[in-house]
């Protein structure tokens, strides 16, 4: 399910009110959206807020900040519903209405998708199906994504196959698969551009396919365009080996 199916759990999860099924969902979507992890992180701190606080009245100031950011007359009812509240409740009105959903993050699609598959990389989370060849790994993702996911041997001596795991690129299912080469990590993303907007940047040629490069806190990305699929790959190494590698793909 989506971001947005999701966000209507959160408030539930941080209350510990989540019935089992929605429970078991949300934690699995949680495991490879750091997104949602922190809208869900920021709803337990503004709610440990308030119950810190507790009760004081709400300045006309605050309760016309709030106000202002309401956008739209039907919302700007609704938030003047609760401008009574304290004013820790208030306060987490300006923060919640203030922070950038997860699509909001970056300026264009191509950056969103970068910071995806960054955030994706740099979490180095565990394998569930750790040990395996990229064969095995590839026939373990059948009934678990909607599209063909083949094995993928980066033919290089100073490769080795990691492990494989679900993930998912802005919020649409993702195979996640991880290699060490030349003793730093690689992971190897790989979606349905189809349900991605990866548009923006600039594209290079790779015989008769083509690769988006990017670049994020460090980590450079290179994503491969190949008969209807997209492989990402994101590591420390320099963006001119990850173009190398993607050749070998």
């Amino acid at each position: 399910m989506s971001c947005q199916d999701m966000e209507k759990y959160f408030d539930a999860f941080v209350d510990g009110e989540l019935q089992a099924g929605a429970l078991l969902e949300l934690q699995g979507h949680l495991l490879g959206c750091s997104s949602c992890t922190a809208l869900v992180g920021l709803r337990r701190r503004i709610k440990g807020e308030i119950k810190r606080l507790g009760e004081v009245e709400t300045p006309p100031m605050l309760r016309a900040r709030v106000l202002r950011i309401a956008s739209g007359p039907a919302r700007r009812n609704r938030i003047a519903a609760f401008c009574a509240l304290p004013l820790a409740a208030a306060a987490a009105l300006v923060l919640v209405l203030a922070w950038p959903k997860p699509q909001e993050a970056a300026s264009e699609p191509l950056a969103a998708v970068v910071d995806d598959v960054v955030q994706r990389h740099s979490r180095d989370l565990p394998m569930e199906a750790a040990n395996r060849d990229p064969e095995a790994a590839a026939n373990w993702f059948q009934g678990k994504v909607d599209f063909p996911v083949r094995p993928v041997r980066l033919g290089l001596e100073n490769a080795s196959f990691g492990g494989a795991r679900l993930s998912n690129v802005r919020s649409h299912q993702a195979a996640h698969m991880t290699y060490a080469v030349d003793g730093h990590r690689v992971s190897l993303i790989i979606f349905n551009p189809e349900h991605v907007d990866i548009t923006g940047g600039k594209a290079i040629n790779l015989g008769s396919r083509q690769a988006l490069v990017g670049r994020r806190n460090g980590f450079n990305v290179v994503i491969l365009l190949d008969n209807d699929m997209a492989y990402a790959l994101s590591s420390d190494l320099p963006s001119e080996r990850l173009l190398q590698l993607a050749r070998n793909l």
